[in-house]
């Protein structure tokens, strides 16, 4: 054991310490008095004998086979912290815990019992004739779990081929952590059953195959944790989900998977059709329903719509409705061009990430915290720390802005200009409008989008955030004024943005999953709206609370 271990839980790491350090013992002591008492640590379910009977059953046919005494040190698997000190030892052989029951012995680990089965034979008998145990072996030889494909196994795999189920999971995840237990019983209620596990979030290779898997069962990888059986899918975990899990392997087994073979009807998808989107699964719902809720409130940005309503206050003094709508048109593609580039980058990177834990852990802090500053300019606009655009841009944008339209003649030299200008605004803005690309580009790469539906999601995005301005803009071009936004406006924005910032973090920061079901979404933003409402109600009992 490195001694880097002892410093961490000193419970279970005491444990791990214990068992390297009797099983370096046990197999020095074989070795010196000829190989005739031999220590195993097993993991298994020991408290079901009629479940395990490996030291019951098994251990005392061995020992007359080989003329031997197994020294057995059983922990049951059942226990989470036996798991978790389980998948530490099982670093030490560089491996992932994938299935149980798992032996320790010598050199090697071997998970599942054909694993067992077939190496630990060897093992006696290498020992008995060399003295020492056998080298490692590769991690794909000592376990039952066949050694992972190039590409993932066909949606429909042949009567013949042994049956697996593919299980993703990612670290942090509640999820995953209540659906370990109930994979765990499954392999002991069906042992012929493969489980091959797949952890996604440290694992680039594992988040790959998990994206190349779902691509090949018609779906995507949103998120986890995932289960595929030949020609049927999970996504998440419930009890529904168990039950449909045991009831599939235990009909697939019987009838050889042919039953599988075509769609069944506890897993048919239903579908609705969205304007520009078409047909979408319900499934991906939660999806959509985030992207477009949190698009709804950054549309409302009140750094955008300053500018913006600054801006069509100047053009609006021509007269012209044609320049209006020009100006407010290329102001927007060119603004909206600029964020959606830099929310490409922000995924872009999130996704190289693999959906490593600490990079959601940053994102939903960074997220609570600007939330935070966002509420705090309600009470105190604009005093501290301000996620505004500074103060000291403001005098410098005024004059540029109405020098550039003053002087500005012909059409074309306006478009150049307002681009110019709407570019630079993009830049000073950034700091006030990156909040929720931030947390919201981390959401869909934690949901393994990419491709056409993180082009769909962006689009929804990008239209729901304009659509605020758009209406700005043809309300000005309609009634050829200005829309006024002052100070009062942006207080109450930045109470709401910066509330639903703080739920959305606080929830991604917790309850991931949370994210990804339509009840969960509709809590986090119900009670974000109610604390809205009952902070603006308590301002106006008690005006001279933010009068001070």
């Amino acid at each position: 054991m490195e001694p880097r271990f002892a410093l961490q839980l000193p419970a279970g790491w005491l444990l791990v310490g214990l068992v390297a350090l009797l099983m370096v013992q046990g197999g020095t002591a074989a070795a010196e008095e000829g190989a005739s008492h031999i220590s195993l640590y097993y993991y298994g379910d020991i408290g079901c004998a009629h479940c395990d009977t490996f030291e019951s059953v098994r251990v005392p046919q061995i020992e007359a086979e080989f003329d031997v005494v197994l020294d057995v040190t059983a922990f049951d698997i059942m226990r989470g912290e036996n798991r978790s000190v389980l998948r530490q030892e099982l670093t030490r052989y560089g491996q992932q815990y994938r299935i149980f029951p798992v032996l320790l012995v010598g050199n090697n680990a071997y998970q599942g019992n054909a694993a067992i089965e077939m190496h630990l034979p060897l093992e006696l008998e290498h020992l008995l004739q060399t003295g020492s145990f056998r080298p490692r072996l590769p991690a794909e030889q000592a376990t039952a779990v066949a050694a992972p494909p190039s590409t993932a196994p066909p949606a429909t795999p042949a009567p013949s081929r042994r049956p697996a189920l593919l299980y993703f999971w990612a670290e942090g995840c509640p999820a995953c952590g209540r659906a370990e237990p109930f994979l765990d019983q499954l392999q002991h209620s069906f042992p012929e059953l493969l489980i091959e596990r797949y952890e996604v979030s440290r694992e680039r290779a594992n988040l790959q195959r998990f994206r190349e898997t779902a691509e090949l069962w018609g779906t995507e990888a949103r998120a986890v944790p995932a289960f595929f059986l030949p020609g049927r899918y999970w996504i998440g975990y419930s009890e529904t989900i168990a039950s449909e899990i045991s009831a599939a392997v235990q009909v697939g087994l019987a009838a050889d998977w042919s039953e599988l073979d075509s769609p069944h009807p506890s897993i048919s998808r239903e579908y609705v059709n969205l304007p520009l989107f078409g047909r979408i699964a319900l499934a991906d719902a939660p999806a959509f329903v985030v992207t477009g809720a949190i698009a709804a409130v950054d549309g409302f940005n009140p750094c955008s719509l300053w500018v913006l309503t600054f801006l069509i206050g100047l053009i609006v003094r021509t007269g012209s409705r044609r320049r209006t709508l020009a100006v407010g048109a290329v102001f927007l593609l060119v603004t909206a061009s600029v964020y959606g580039l830099f929310i490409v980058g922000l995924f872009s990177a999130f996704a190289a990430a693999g959906g490593v834990l600490a990079v959601r852990i940053v994102v939903a802090v960074l997220a609570i915290s600007m939330g935070m500053i966002h509420v705090k300019d309600f009470f105190a606009f604009k005093t501290g720390l301000s996620l505004t655009i500074p103060q000291r841009f403001h005098p410098a944008i005024s004059r540029w802005g109405r020098s550039v339209f003053s002087s500005s003649g012909s059409p074309l030299a306006l478009v150049a200009a307002t681009v110019l200008f709407a570019l630079g605004i993009s830049i000073v803005e950034l700091p006030c409008t990156a909040g929720f690309p931030l947390i919201w580009s981390q959401y869909v790469a934690s949901l393994g989008a990419g491709g056409v539906s993180f082009a769909m999601l962006l689009t929804l995005y990008l239209l729901v955030y304009l659509a605020a301005e758009i209406i700005v803009v043809v309300v000005s071009v309609v009634c050829m004024q200005r829309l006024s936004f002052g100070e009062t406006q942006a207080r109450v924005l930045k109470l709401f943005g910066g509330t639903i910032m703080v739920a959305l973090g606080a929830t991604y920061l917790v309850i991931p999953h949370a994210t990804r079901t339509m009840n969960g979404i509709g809590w986090m933003f119900g009670l974000a709206l109610l604390v809205t409402l009952m902070i603006l109600l308590v301002s106006r009992l008690r005006p001279a609370a933010l009068e001070g």
